[in-house]
């Protein structure tokens, strides 16, 4: 004997449920990926910004070893190509000029 209730009010609730997580499964699936996106972007600024610190102090520091009365020129021109090399991105013309103007005009006599 089959007995069967087309009233059951349990389908309907049921069925309401499983949508409901789908869309709720959705909606974080979604956040999750504008969230991971969002970050990854802050860090890879932020990134960026400290590159950006790194170079200016490089910069300061070259500037101050050419003030010196003992400068070392082998030093000088050494970290001038490695600020060429690594800070090209974060430095102007003007300062790619100026690194330029110590490393062909460094001697220890200036």
């Amino acid at each position: 004997m089959n007995i069967t209730n087309n009233n059951n009010p349990t389908h309907k609730p049921l069925r309401t449920m499983k949508k409901s997580l789908l869309y709720l499964s959705a909606f974080l699936l979604a956040l999750s990926t504008f969230v991971n996106c969002s970050v990854k972007d802050v860090v890879d600024d932020l990134s960026d910004t400290q590159k950006a610190l790194d170079c200016a102090r490089l910069i300061e520091d070259i500037d101050e070893k050419w003030d010196r009365e003992d400068r070392d020129c082998d030093d000088i021109k050494s970290d001038v190509a490695k600020i060429l090399d690594t800070c090209n991105d974060f430095i102007s013309e003007e300062q790619k000029s100026q690194l330029e103007f110590y490393a062909a005009n460094c001697d220890t006599t200036n």
